[in-house]
């Protein structure tokens, strides 16, 4: 623990007021991320000091990661001084996994943002400062991370919402929260891996910020200004992708002809917005370079497979659908079900208007895989057509085939996708949808 006494900050309270008035409405719920370190600590005080003033609810929680053995004594801090402010207090445990492909410092991360997300309300509080900030442009650009990667955090980030996330400190440097903490005699953790320099963000802090402050004094502000900057940009680039998407779009899917008008720099940013739009992992230089080459060069159809997106084309249509579509089950007898789920498809059993529909005989209809040769007669006035040339007449692509079943009634098949129905006397009609989007 630490705690000492110096003159205090008078603006600092005022600052952090001014910075939420745009934000904040009476009756809100806030959730603060305590840790019990300074940075949390500070603003878990200064926001029970603003509640009255605004009329918000507040909360904090501790999340608990089971990373260290010191660890285990700071929830008892944390709910002592939540009870100190009549703050209702939370204890979140959960589990990080060592082996995360992105380290641990991120696997952290993430399990804590998501723990407290399911705590609801309106917004989750952090107490990310300027420097802090600073830090983040610096590990992303490390990374090779574009105009997206480098921008800004948000004092107020409503994207990923509710809870919006929420940082009052966001403008404050850290050396003012010092002074604040201790002009008020706070208390707070210190926790022994912050200076662990294994750990990235401990590297660039204490080897990097640390003597590059030194010798620039307006390093951490020039950087935090930077980093708004490419926040300016990235907006400009969501608003250029949202215009070429309007130029692209045919209903859910894009017009491969219209794409191809754009040049490789607005393909990549549109593919990269509509990706983020879809919540899929952010590609790679070389994945974009490849999907570019493919709308470029290969003739429709075809898929290109990353991570965890793939990128579709099928005569003038592109899409984004998922990489790992779900798999084909075995056969399915048919016991009268309204609804069943097969590979990617969702069917639903419906009563038809008499005289139009299928006669499907429950416990003798059959939802099975495809295995080539099948042949459906749509028309009882004409001949039986093969099921593939039908599937591609009504635009099913080639590799979602076999993940559409055949519905054989009294071992003749009678439905396949939308693209083949017997048209006869019956009792039911079958209305499908996909369980994976097909959507640009």
């Amino acid at each position: 623990m630490a705690a000492s006494r110096r003159k205090p900050s008078p603006d600092l309270a005022a600052r952090v007021g001014g910075a939420l008035t745009p934000y904040l409405h009476a009756g809100d719920v806030i959730t603060v991320g305590f840790s019990g370190g300074l940075d949390s600590t500070v603003l878990l005080h200064l926001l029970a000091r603003l509640a009255p003033q605004f009329g918000f609810t507040l909360r904090a929680a501790h999340v608990h990661h089971g990373l260290q053995t010191a660890a285990d004594a700071w929830p008892a801090h944390c709910a002592a001084i939540c009870a100190e402010l009549g703050v209702p207090f939370t204890l979140l445990h959960v589990a990080v996994d060592r082996a995360h492909p992105q380290g641990i410092e991120a696997a952290a991360r993430a399990v804590r943002h998501a723990a407290l997300r399911k705590l609801g309300g309106d917004w989750l509080a952090l107490a990310h400062h300027r420097g802090d900030q600073a830090e983040t442009l610096l590990h992303r650009l490390t990374r090779g991370s574009g105009v997206q990667g480098a921008a800004a955090m948000r004092i107020a980030d409503t994207r990923n919402a509710p809870p919006a996330l929420l940082r009052p400190l966001l403008n404050e440097p850290r050396s003012e929260l010092v002074t604040w903490a201790q002009a008020q005699n706070l208390t707070w953790i210190e926790d022994p891996s912050n200076s662990d320099t294994a750990y990235s963000r401990n590297f660039i802090r204490y080897t990097i910020m640390a003597p590059l402050q030194q010798r620039f004094p307006g390093a951490e502000a020039a950087l935090a200004r930077a980093a708004e900057h490419f926040g300016e940009a990235a907006e400009l680039l969501g608003a250029l992708a949202a215009i070429d998407y309007t130029a692209v779009q045919e209903g859910k899917r894009a017009r491969r002809s219209t794409l191809l008008s754009l040049s490789d720099a607005r393909l990549a940013n549109l593919l990269r917005q509509r990706l983020a739009a879809r919540h899929w992992l952010a590609p790679d230089a070389r994945q974009l370079e490849e999907a570019l080459r493919q709308l470029r060069s290969a003739q429709p159809p075809w898929h290109a497979r990353f991570d965890s997106w793939a990128l579709c084309a099928q005569d003038d249509e592109v899409w984004i659908e998922p990489a790992d579509p779900p798999s084909a089950p075995g056969s399915l007898i048919w016991r009268g079900e309204a609804q069943l789920d097969w590979g990617v498809v969702r069917l639903h059993f419906l009563p038809a208007d008499a005289g139009a529909g299928l006669g499907l005989i429950p416990g003798r209809a059959e939802l099975r895989p495809r295995s080539g040769g099948e042949r459906i007669q749509p028309d009882p006035r004409r001949p039986a057509r093969d099921l593939k040339t039908l599937a591609r007449e009504h635009g099913v692509p080639s590799w979602l085939r076999d993940l559409i079943p055949v519905i054989w009634n009294a071992e003749k098949p009678v439905w396949y996708a939308g693209a083949a129905e017997c048209k006869a006397p019956g009792n039911y009609r079958i209305e499908h949808e996909l369980l994976v989007a097909l959507e640009f």
